[in-house]
């Protein structure tokens, strides 16, 4: 997502690049180029038959991939429904009216019986050497089969589109996850109905514009999740992320302390080494960073975390008391700063002052009397340094119906 000077590409907005063989192939909008890593360079990527993919407006393509050895280009302003295959295993090939037709020929949606998708084509998703998937402005397609030899497109979703560039990424079983126009968080599945993954956190990701934001998704096998991160294009901002833990299902906001350090690019390095199992983020302040789940601080700033667990109501809604906590931290834990937060509602309690608050350490801790009632009780744990929970136990108790009077 971002290039060096002197490369010939656009140095601002968003580069997307696919391998082809020996050589890395760009899509900027602007430019026509290739990395050649015999120069460890990058130059001009000229047509060996036909043309470079082009509108009529001058308009390039700012979308490509990799798919049955073809390169795939798509997005072009001027012409956002058309898609672009090279000749198979040549990207040098565009001539979609050879001498001698054959099944490995170049293809394009306006050249070929198969036609154009019926929308705006927002992201290229290689899903299998027989699936691709196209995602649009409103819509999800699918190429199943060689569009040369055979192939059909075939509709998906006409009510749920995919967000620009891209904002997907595949797990280890084949699943794509995927984030939608709209900014809704998928997990998909070709021959299969797209699944919603972000119900729970649909308020945090309603004010997401993804026109402003670059979206990239990526699995991480060490944490057995989905990394979501949505980074500000145009300027560093104060970009807030997520994480899909797909053991609990359960949601985590992240945020970086640089507002640099927010990613605009991400792959996963899959050495054999357990140090090179890791996904790595490439930021604006152009350096490449690896997740580490050994590390104390980030660049040397402590990492700061933090939980709310709760509400804890009754089915009723009654009153209740929180007599005591007592919390077992692992063994190798750092401190754990913990509040009880209470109100006569879930919203009141989220956001009232703590009612009583200490901190526990590594292993076993004692018993902290807390007795604070209300309708609904939360319990806030922080810390700055690493830290291990095993377990919290509370003893409730009901106030009984003379308190629900009140």
């Amino acid at each position: 997502s971002w290039v060096t000077a002197g490369s010939g590409l656009a140095s601002s907005g968003v580069v997307h690049a696919s391998q082809n063989g020996l050589k890395l192939f760009f899509a900027d909008g602007t430019s026509q180029r290739y990395y050649d890593p015999t120069s460890n360079t990058t130059v001009p990527w000229v047509a060996t038959a036909g043309s470079l993919p082009e509108a009529t407006d001058n308009s390039l393509p700012r979308l490509i991939c990799t798919w049955r050895g073809r390169t795939v280009l798509s997005g072009i302003s001027g012409d956002g429904q058309n898609w672009f295959m090279s000749r198979v295993n040549d990207p040098f090939d565009w001539d979609y009216a050879p001498l001698n037709p054959d099944p490995s020929q170049p293809i394009a949606g306006n050249a070929s019986p198969l036609g154009l998708i019926g929308d705006m084509v927002t992201s290229l998703c290689p899903w299998t050497d027989d699936v691709l998937i196209l995602g649009g402005d409103h819509t999800i397609w699918t190429f199943s089969g060689d569009p040369g030899a055979g192939g059909q497109i075939d509709l998906v979703s006409d009510t749920i589109g995919m967000a620009w560039g891209i904002p997907w990424c595949k797990g280890p079983d084949g699943t794509v996850y995927f984030c939608s126009n709209r900014m809704g968080i998928y997990a998909y599945r070709p021959g299969q109905a797209p699944m919603r993954l972000s119900q729970p956190i649909e308020q945090l990701l309603h004010d997401v514009n993804t026109g402003t934001k670059t979206i990239r998704l990526i699995w991480d096998e060490r944490f057995q999740g989905l990394h979501v991160f949505a980074t500000t294009t145009a300027s560093s901002a104060a970009d807030t992320h997520f994480f899909w833990e797909s053991r609990s299902g359960a949601w985590w906001q992240d945020t970086f302390t640089g507002n640099d350090q927010n990613p605009l690019a991400v792959t996963t390095f899959d050495g054999n080494d357990a140090d090179d199992r890791r996904p790595l983020i490439g930021s604006r302040d152009g350096y490449v960073r690896a997740v580490d789940p050994a590390a104390t601080t980030d660049d040397g700033t402590n990492v700061a975390s933090s939980v709310t667990i709760g509400p804890m109501t009754t089915k009723d809604f009654d009153e209740i008391l929180l007599k005591d906590i007592q919390a077992v931290l692992s063994t190798g834990s750092g401190t754990i700063s913990w509040a009880v937060h209470v109100g006569r509602t879930a919203e009141a309690a989220l956001a009232a002052s703590s009612v009583a608050s200490g901190t526990w350490t590594a292993g076993r801790n004692l018993q902290n009397i807390v007795r604070r009632s209300g309708h609904a009780i939360y319990l806030k744990l922080s810390a700055a340094a690493p830290w291990a929970l095993e377990g919290v136990r509370c003893r409730l108790a009901a106030k009984g119906k003379v308190r629900r009077r009140y």
